[in-house]
């Protein structure tokens, strides 16, 4: 690894870095997932009571961190043999 296969993990980065190679990670903002966690329920219980819509989409940007266990794709390894 990296050279057949990437990984990637979920995880906070002292996790990742406990790992060898040490894992590329992606974690997400935990503060923010909360609120809007909050937030999503609470509308849910006004929509109960026919207040307002239900639902939202609200999307998060999680942090990538590139660590030893990604490396760059090998293009040559998935060229079309004709």
């Amino acid at each position: 690894m990296p050279e057949d296969a990437s990984v990637v993990a979920l995880c906070p980065d002292r996790v990742a870095e406990q790992h060898t190679p040490h894992l590329t990670s992606a974690h997400g903002p935990t503060a923010d997932l909360g609120r809007v966690a909050v937030e999503q329920f609470v509308r849910r219980l006004t929509a109960a009571r026919g207040e307002e819509p239900a639902d939202e989409l609200v999307l998060l940007d999680p942090v990538l961190t590139v660590r030893e266990s990604t490396g760059p794709v090998d293009d040559t390894r998935f060229a079309m043999q004709t």
